[in-house]
């Protein structure tokens, strides 16, 4: 199917056959499996011919060689194709072929309950194969499977339609340069799905099987007519060819050496899923940049802004994840591709989005569709098994957070997973040699931490947040929970357990030493324990709430829960010229920790006002606790996701404040009297007074007064 490509040198030897050939039998990994303690996942392999429809056998295959990052080398079929007017996705034979093709299904997880448990999980000692039900194969994606489709020749899963979609995205790929500065910004590096080995892997592996393809000169826009043009084909379908080529089979069962694992997906081995990946990490890497970042000003970013490129790149993710969909493709690679879709999503249109439930749920679904949530527990320490542990620990965060900021039930839940802590090692120790790995692994403590107080970026952190989200979602049970049995001992009960849990976390994770006074930390260390605290501060916040909904609390703990949020939350402000390679999420960390605590402040500055509070507050902290807050809300910029809210907040807390200021300014007056005389209006701070609300202008006029640039309030963007 490869076309747009020189021959390969055939003087150049092979060493490692990996992509399935097409002159002998294919494994069909996919039947049920079954959720024991140990689940099995899946029965060993049966074989089917893969097409059965040729007359007669295809072409020769030949094979290139790729040198990769670990200086192995690797070989992969190239497809010859029938011509330069043939399909995309057409398996080799007569032209049109692909109409009546099958192909092996991806993994499917299936658990006790489902429908084929009875054939698989059984005590039968003989003719076991007599009950083995087998599963349908899958179509290709272009096939008419009800008769002639609504859109015809142009429905979206067609060829030409999947070809045309597929080198649109790839003409956004960057170039070399642009692909390696991007791989030099730290920050997009440190989510477990997205590691850092693989990424440089993909994109070092990519460049090296597809060199003269992508280092070839691009139009001005994408040639996607060129065969209905009479066009020589372009570079880039060479690349395309590959991904549909791979998709047609599974991804391979996951060797024990990292680089062999890299490999049944990058470089000529390239899938769909990787290829979306590697959109998400350039997407992400783009949001971590700075407005004035000379990377933005490189021809191939044609003008864009921060978050335009990064969007563009969240558009050509999307592409590949379609091109999952229109082939049934699932696993871990699928998964991982939607969350960080998601987190694309979240920086540049923020998090109140339907798109952002849709993308959450696909993402579950996905995760339980590979088997993520139940795990062996007794696997083998592996690149791939910590990958997978890794991610699923994540995605349980994640649905943890997505559930408290959206206050909606969580969809993945410790009784129906089984949530496992990764081992707390460094990525470069995953990587290493087997016996270097197995020595690291014996110096871990009984709990599974490192002993040397290290504080690894993806594992240590990781470790610690699932701890804490595992309270969580006992405390979103009693938070949205029907029918739920909430008592002040059951409320006091979690907080102790929240409270001892944090205490037992290694030292290096604490963003305060033992006298309560923060830590001499910096840059990532202080970003990534003050982050940790703050989720920690959460649980404590959403029990405080639940408290006092249910009446169980005066609110007392609630607002000192909200005081300590709001400091630790303008911590990242105020240190921003520590921490200005995070700057890019401050806007999500004033929506999901801010906006909490300063409402609460809001709401009991309103109350003392008014004489009606009852719990102790001092006012002149919580207006300047406020007022700071307001500074971070102004300082957020437009092309951050979550601008727009920030900037109705600031409205919102702006009008509290001047309410409260200017009640304060007529305490001396018995009564508030309306202007034309009539009876006092109640006040809302939602709308100000008779719904009209205040002015949109500056209406802390004395904030100006203040001199900003002074000190540790320096404007540094």
């Amino acid at each position: 199917m490869t076309r747009g490509r020189a021959p390969p040198d055939t003087s150049i030897p092979l060493h490692q056959q990996i992509a399935y050939p097409h002159d002998q039998p294919v494994q069909f990994i996919s039947p049920p499996a079954s959720a024991t303690s140990q689940p099995p996942f899946f029965s060993p392999p049966h074989t089917a011919p893969r097409d059965a429809i040729f007359s007669e056998p295809p072409p020769a295959i030949p094979s290139i060689q790729v040198q990769t990052s670990a200086t192995q080398t690797t070989n992969t079929p190239l497809s010859t194709g029938s011509g330069k007017w043939s399909s995309i996705g057409q398996p080799k034979g007569p032209r049109g072929a692909w109409k009546h093709s099958e192909y092996p299904r991806s993994q499917k997880f299936y658990g006790p309950t489902s429908f084929s448990a009875i054939f698989t999980d059984n005590d039968a000692k003989v003719n076991k194969d007599l009950l083995d039900i087998g599963e349908d194969k899958r179509k290709h994606p272009g096939a008419w499977i009800l008769g002639a489709p609504l859109l015809g020749f142009h429905r979206p899963n067609g060829p030409t339609e999947r070809e045309k979609q597929t080198l649109n995205a790839l003409w956004n790929l960057p170039s070399k340069e642009t692909c390696e500065a991007l791989l030099t910004l730290p920050q997009p590096l440190s989510c477990p799905s997205l590691n850092f080995n693989m990424m440089q892997h993909c994109v070092t592996t990519l460049w090296s099987a597809f060199e003269s393809e992508l280092a070839a000169p691009r139009s001005e826009k994408p040639a996607l007519d060129w065969s209905e043009n009479g066009e020589e084909p372009p570079a880039l379908l060479a690349i395309s060819d590959a991904m549909f080529a791979n998709e047609e089979a599974p991804l391979l069962p996951d060797p024990d050496d990292g680089v062999a694992w890299l490999n049944n997906f990058t470089g000529p081995n390239i899938r769909f899923e990787m290829m979306g990946m590697l959109f998400c990490f350039f997407g992400l890497a783009y949001l971590a940049t700075q407005d004035w970042d000379p990377i933005l000003k490189h021809p191939d970013n044609h003008g864009r802004n921060r978050k335009q490129a990064a969007w563009r790149m969240k558009e050509c993710a999307n592409v590949c994840l379609t091109m999952c969909d229109y082939s049934e493709t699932v696993n871990y690679l699928v998964t991982a591709l939607i969350l960080n879709i998601k987190r694309l999503e979240t920086g540049c249109t923020g998090d109140e989005t339907y798109q952002m439930r849709r993308l959450h749920g696909d993402m579950v679904t996905t995760a339980i569709t590979s088997g993520l949530h139940r795990l062996p527990d007794n696997s083998k320490i592996t690149p791939a098994s910590e990958y997978k542990r890794r991610l699923f620990g994540n995605i349980y965060c994640n649905d943890k957070i997505h559930a408290s900021l959206n206050g909606i039930p969580p969809l993945l839940t410790q009784r129906f997973c089984d949530v496992q802590l990764c081992s707390d090692l460094a990525d470069d120790i995953i990587f290493a040699p087997s016996e270097q790995l197995a020595d690291a692994i014996s110096k871990l403590d009984a709990n599974g931490w490192n002993k040397t107080g290290a504080c690894h970026e993806i594992s240590t952190f990781l470790r610690a947040r699932i701890l804490i989200h595992m309270i969580r979602e006992e405390i979103l049970e009693l938070a949205l929970g029907v029918n739920v049995n909430v008592s002040e001992a059951r409320i006091n009960n979690l907080h102790q357990k929240s409270q001892q849990m944090f205490d037992s976390l290694p030292p290096q994770l604490h963003y305060f030493d033992p006298t309560g006074a923060p830590k001499a930390s910096s840059r990532n260390v202080l970003y990534d324990q003050a982050f940790l605290n703050l989720q920690h501060l959460q649980n404590k916040f959403l029990l405080d709430r639940v408290a006092k909904a249910r009446g169980l609390s005066n609110g007392q703990g609630l607002l000192n829960t909200a005081m300590s949020m709001i400091d630790l939350s303008l911590m990242f402000w105020s240190k921003r010229d520590q921490l200005m390679a995070h700057s890019h999420g401050f806007d999500w960390i004033m929506t999901y920790y801010g906006i909490p605590s300063a409402g609460v402040i809001c709401v009991e500055l309103l109350k003392t006002s008014s004489g009606q509070n009852i719990v102790q507050v001092s006012r002149s902290e919580a207006i300047q606790k406020l007022t700071l807050f307001i500074a971070f809300l102004e300082w957020i910029r437009e092309t951050d996701g979550n601008w727009t809210l920030a900037q109705r907040l600031r409205k919102v807390v702006r009008r509290v404040l001047d309410y409260v200021l200017d009640v304060a300014e007529k305490d001396n007056k018995p009564d508030m009297v309306m202007p034309d005389g009539g009876d006092q209006e109640l006040y809302d701070p939602m709308v100000g007074w008779g719904g009209g609300g205040f002015d949109d202008g500056n209406d802390l006029d004395w904030l100006n007064t203040i001199d900003w640039t002074q000190g540790s309030w320096m404007y540094f963007s």
